[in-house]
């Protein structure tokens, strides 16, 4: 897959940590614990920059996330950051979804890539990448494995038009989009279209850890309207997109 620079370019967060600092963050989130009503209440998901993806995402159940987006980086390119326990836990029983599963693209395409991606043949669905991105996207392929010995545990299928959320990228990002290196304004940037594919994915098992394997497939290749970088394509059929980690708990 490739490495888009905001989405990817989270690659900045997934690149710098490494290394971790615990002292100065916030908001931590708290152990699961079972409720009077003796069922356990679901912790929402919150990025190391403070954004709660459950109520991005809209959903009720645990959203899970790798590492480099769940703990801050040290040193931290903003001053506050929050921080929630990896490997996310899932309460035994419950459903859950994939917190990064995401896509965001320029409005329209500007007339220099436009004109480009016609000498490359690119296929068109509209002047909006938006739509273009949507036409195209076929599949969302999830594969629940054990950790770390990899045995599957589940396969599920996913109509990505029937697991769609939209939201501007300044909802998920917020305070490090000025850290993507978007050739844009941080405002332009922030006002982009998001498509967000919190897919809900049922209950895998019994307590213990596990991966998601998360694969996406393109009916052809995608070019996302903000540059004509491999960085801002996706590839024509099935991909790797994700694969965090998580443990299911009692």
């Amino acid at each position: 897959m490739r490495q888009k620079r905001a989405t990817m370019g989270i690659a900045l967060v997934c690149a710098i940590a490494m290394a971790f600092t615990f002292a100065n963050a916030r908001g931590a989130a708290q152990p699961y614990t079972p409720a009077a009503d003796g069922k356990t209440p679901v912790a929402h998901t919150v990025t190391w920059w403070c954004v709660d993806l459950n109520d991005v995402w809209k959903v009720k159940v645990p959203v899970i996330l790798g590492r480099g987006h769940l703990q801050p980086p040290d040193p931290s390119p903003i001053p506050d950051t929050c921080m929630s326990a990896y490997p996310v836990a899932v309460p035994e029983g419950s459903a859950f979804a994939p917190g990064f599963n995401l896509w965001f693209t320029n409005k329209t395409y500007p007339p220099a890539v436009r004109a480009a991606l016609e000498e490359m043949g690119y296929r068109f669905h509209s002047q909006s990448p938006a739509e273009d991105f949507m036409s195209k996207f076929e599949d969302i392929r999830v594969e629940v494995r054990t950790y770390p010995a990899g045995d599957l545990v589940a396969e599920h299928h996913f109509d990505p038009r029937r697991s769609f959320r939209l939201v501007r990228t300044r909802e998920y990002f917020g305070p490090i989009l000025s850290e993507l290196g978007m050739d844009m304004p941080v405002e332009e940037a922030g006002r982009l279209p998001m498509m967000g594919f919190p897919v809900i994915i049922p209950p895998p098992g019994g307590p213990g850890e596990y991966r998601i394997w998360v694969y996406w497939k393109m009916s052809d290749w995608h070019n996302d309207g903000t540059c004509l970088e491999e960085a801002c394509m996706l590839p024509a059929g099935e991909f790797l997109y994700t694969s965090p980690r998580f443990t299911v708990v009692p």
